[in-house]
C-alpha cells in the first residue's frame, strides 16, 4: 500500500528472497515553517532481477499553494546482510501535476566541466543521470540527497517514480543530469531601420562611480550639480546594474551585449576575444567614424579593446579634460555629415583617491589620521575585512566624493564641447559607470571583491536625440548588457549574431513588452588568477538577491557579510542576511543561479568561443594594475594563469 497525502509512510513487502532494501523519504521545507516529512517508504527488492523495480507515489501539495517550497528526496540502498552500509542510491523521476498541465521536475545543478575555466564550484542540486536508455529520466545524488525548489501552483501534486540505483551500475565518472531542453534561444537578428543621417553616439564612462553618490540618486552632498542638471533633461534610470564589478569584463559587456562568462574576459590575464561582434565594429560598418579615448589601461589595446575603432588612444591616469580634448580634435577633423561614435573612459574617482586640492578642501571633515587614500595605504589596510576605523572610512569617502566632484566638472566640459561642435542636439549621449565602489559596507574596499549594491548599482543617464523622453525617471531594473541593443535600435543599424543576446532595447524606446518589473538579473565576478575569488548572484522576480561563493581553493576569500540573501525592496542596503530565515527562497535562488550558469555555458558552446586570449603581464603592466588595486605586490607570487 502507498500512502498519498500531506504526510504518511508507505511500504511494500515482496518475496522473502528479496536481498536488498531501498529506503526513501520526501522532506518539504518552506519559509514559514520547519522541515516536515511528507512521504516515507521502505522497499525490498532483488538485485538479481533483470530489471529493477520502480515504485510510484503521489503527494498532494495543495496546502502549499502559492508558496516557495523546497523538497528533498533522501534515502539509500543497502543489502540486507550489510549492516549499516550503503550499496546504492535512490533514483527519482518527478513531475509536477496541476490544473495547468504536467511539468517535469529537472534536478539540474551546475558543476563545471574541464572544458572551460569559469566558476569551478558546484551550485544547486548536484544530480546525476541514471546511465541506461530506458531510465534516462531518472536522477540520483551521489551525496544521497536530491532537492528541488519551486513556487507551488494552485492544486498541485508531486508525482514520483522511485527506483534503486546500485553502486555497481554507476560509472566512475557519472553523467550530470541536465535539463531535457537546453536553456538557449534564437540567434539575434536586429533589423536595420535606415535613417537619413543617423545620430552621433557618445558613451561617457566615469570609472568606479557608484550611483548613490550623485545628487540625482538622492545623495545629500553636493558632489554632482552639473550631472544632476543633465539628468533632469535626460532619461534617468534609477535601478541600473552592472553584471560584474571590475572594469575589463564590465566594458566588454557594454560593447558586446554579453555577460562576462560568455564573452570570457573575466580574469586579470584574459583579453577580449575577436569572436564577439562589438558595437564599434557594427557602427563602423554602418558608416560611422569610430574612436576610443581611455584613461584606464584595463581598456587597452593589449587586452583587445581596440577592435572596430578608427582611432584608439590610451593615456593611463590622464584627466577627463584630456579625453574631452582628444574627442574635440577627432570630431573637428570629421566631415560634419559623417556620424561619429566615441567611447570615452575617464578614471576618476577610481582609487587611489587624489582629488584636486580645492575639491578636497570642499569635502574634508577635518580628518586628523594617517589614512591617505593611496594604493599603498589601501593595500596595507586590506581590501577585504580592512583594518580601518570609522573615521578612516569617513575620510576615504570624503576623498572619493571630492573626486566625484572633479568627475562632474569633466563631464560638463564634455557636454559643452559637444554643444560647441554642433553635434549635441542630434546625438545619443550615454553617461554611465563600469561599476561602483565599496567603503566597508560589506567589509570590502574599492571594487571587484563583492557583488553587493555599492559595487553593482551604477548611474545610467541617456539623452536621446533632440531631447526625446527628457525628464523621464524609470524604475525598471536594467543592465549594462542592454546598451548595445538600445544603441543599435536608436541608430537604425541592423546586426546578425551567431548567438543569443541576453539584453534588449531599454525603455521608453523598447519595441517589445517582454521587459517587466519582475525580470531576473544576474551578476558574476571571477577576477583573480586560479579563481581565487569567484562569486555569482541573482536578483529574483520578487526582488530578493542571493550572492554565493563558488571558489574552490581561494587564497583571497570573500568577506562573510558580502554573501547571503537580502530583500532589496525592504533592505536596499543589503544589511540583513535572510538566508537562514528563508531557506526555501535561498534554495530557489541558488537553483536559478545553477540554471543560468548552464545557459551561459550553452551560449558559449553555441558561439564556439573557446578559451579567451591570454595576455602576458609585463612588470610595468603589473605595477599599474597593482596601483589600481587588482593584483598584489609585483613579484609577490601572483600568477598569469587564470586557472
Amino acid at each position: 500500500m502507498v500512502m498519498i497525502g500531506a504526510a504518511g509512510a508507505a511500504a511494500l513487502w515482496v518475496k522473502p528472497w528479496a536481498d536488498s532494501v531501498m529506503t526513501a523519504s520526501v522532506i518539504v521545507t518552506t519559509d514559514d515553517g520547519t522541515p516536515s516529512v511528507v512521504y516515507e517508504t521502505r522497499r525490498r527488492f532483488s538485485d538479481g532481477a533483470r530489471r529493477l523495480p520502480v515504485f510510484r507515489a503521489e503527494i498532494d501539495l495543495g496546502a502549499y499553494s502559492g508558496q516557495l517550497l523546497r523538497f528533498d528526496i533522501e534515502g539509500n540502498v543497502a543489502r540486507r546482510e550489510v549492516e549499516g552500509g550503503s550499496t546504492g542510491y535512490v533514483g527519482c523521476e518527478a513531475e509536477l501535476v496541476s490544473p495547468d498541465g504536467v511539468l517535469p521536475v529537472e534536478f539540474a545543478g551546475w558543476q563545471q566541466g574541464a572544458e572551460i575555466g569559469l566558476h569551478p564550484g558546484p551550485v544547486g542540486p548536484q544530480a546525476c543521470r541514471v546511465n541506461s536508455q530506458e531510465d534516462a529520466g531518472f536522477a540520483y545524488a551521489r551525496k544521497g540527497t536530491l532537492w528541488y525548489a519551486m513556487r507551488v501552483p494552485t492544486g498541485a501534486r508531486l508525482r514520483l517514480r522511485l527506483r534503486p540505483v546500485p553502486s555497481v551500475s554507476i560509472e566512475d565518472r557519472p553523467e550530470a543530469y541536465l535539463p531535457q531542453a537546453q536553456p538557449s534561444g534564437p540567434r539575434a537578428r536586429l533589423p536595420a531601420r535606415p535613417k537619413e543621417r543617423p545620430p552621433d553616439v557618445f558613451i561617457y564612462v566615469i570609472d568606479a562611480l557608484r550611483a548613490d553618490h550623485l545628487g540625482c540618486y538622492g545623495y545629500d552632498r553636493a558632489t554632482s550639480p552639473l550631472i544632476d542638471a543633465f539628468a533632469g533633461e535626460a532619461t534617468f534610470y534609477r535601478r541600473a546594474m552592472t553584471p560584474t564589478t571590475w572594469t575589463r569584463p564590465s566594458v566588454a559587456t557594454m560593447l558586446s551585449g554579453l555577460y562576462p562568462s560568455v564573452h570570457g574576459a573575466m580574469h586579470n590575464t584574459d583579453g577580449l576575444a575577436e569572436w564577439p561582434v562589438l558595437l564599434p565594429e557594427i557602427l563602423r560598418e554602418a558608416g560611422y567614424a569610430t574612436a576610443c579615448f581611455t584613461t584606464n589601461l584595463q581598456i587597452g589595446e593589449n587586452f583587445g579593446f581596440n577592435q572596430g575603432y578608427d582611432r584608439f588612444v590610451l593615456e593611463h591616469f590622464a584627466s577627463a579634460q584630456w579625453a574631452v580634448s582628444q574627442t574635440a580634435d577627432f570630431l573637428g577633423a570629421l566631415d560634419p555629415a559623417r556620424p561619429a561614435f566615441v567611447y570615452l573612459h575617464t578614471i576618476e574617482p577610481h582609487d587611489p583617491y587624489t582629488p584636486r586640492p580645492e575639491s578636497r578642501k570642499r569635502f574634508d571633515r577635518g580628518y586628523q589620521g594617517t589614512c591617505d587614500g593611496s594604493a599603498e595605504g589601501l593595500n596595507a589596510a586590506g581590501r577585504v575585512n580592512p583594518k580601518l576605523s570609522a573615521d578612516d572610512i569617513a575620510h576615504l569617502i570624503d576623498l572619493y566624493d571630492a573626486e566625484v566632484y572633479d568627475a562632474d566638472r569633466g563631464f560638463t566640459d564634455f557636454v559643452q564641447m559637444l554643444k560647441r561642435s554642433g553635434r549635441f542636439d542630434e546625438a545619443l549621449v550615454i553617461l554611465t559607470a563600469d561599476h561602483g565602489e565599496a567603503f566597508a559596507e560589506h567589509d570590502t574596499l574599492s571594487h571587484g571583491r563583492n557583488l553587493n549594491v555599492e559595487e553593482m548599482h551604477v548611474p545610467l543617464i541617456i539623452r536621446f536625440p533632440r531631447g526625446r523622453h527628457g525628464g523621464m525617471q524609470l524604475e525598471e531594473r536594467v543592465g549594462l548588457h542592454d546598451l548595445l541593443p538600445t544603441i543599435l535600435a536608436e541608430v537604425g543599424a541592423g546586426g546578425s549574431f551567431s548567438y543569443q543576446l541576453p539584453g534588449e532595447e531599454l525603455p521608453p524606446g523598447a519595441r517589445t513588452s517582454r521587459r517587466r518589473e519582475g525580470e531576473l538579473f544576474y551578476a558574476e565576478l571571477s577576477q583573480f588568477g586560479s579563481n581565487d575569488l569567484d562569486l555569482v548572484a541573482v536578483i529574483d522576480e520578487d526582488g530578493y538577491k542571493r550572492v554565493i561563493d563558488v571558489s574552490v581553493a581561494p587564497r583571497e576569500t570573500a568577506a562573510r557579510t558580502s554573501l547571503g540573501l537580502w530583500d532589496t525592496g525592504r533592505d536596499p542596503a543589503e544589511a540583513e542576511d535572510l538566508s537562514a530565515k528563508l531557506p526555501a527562497r535561498a534554495a530557489y535562488d541558488e537553483q536559478l543561479i545553477a540554471r543560468w550558469l548552464l545557459a551561459q555555458k550553452d551560449r558559449r558552446d553555441e558561439s564556439a568561443a573557446g578559451a579567451p586570449p591570454r595576455v602576458h603581464l609585463d612588470d610595468e603592466t603589473r605595477r599599474q594594475l597593482r596601483d589600481l588595486g587588482y593584483i598584489g605586490d609585483v613579484g609577490g607570487g601572483e600568477t598569469d594563469d587564470p586557472g
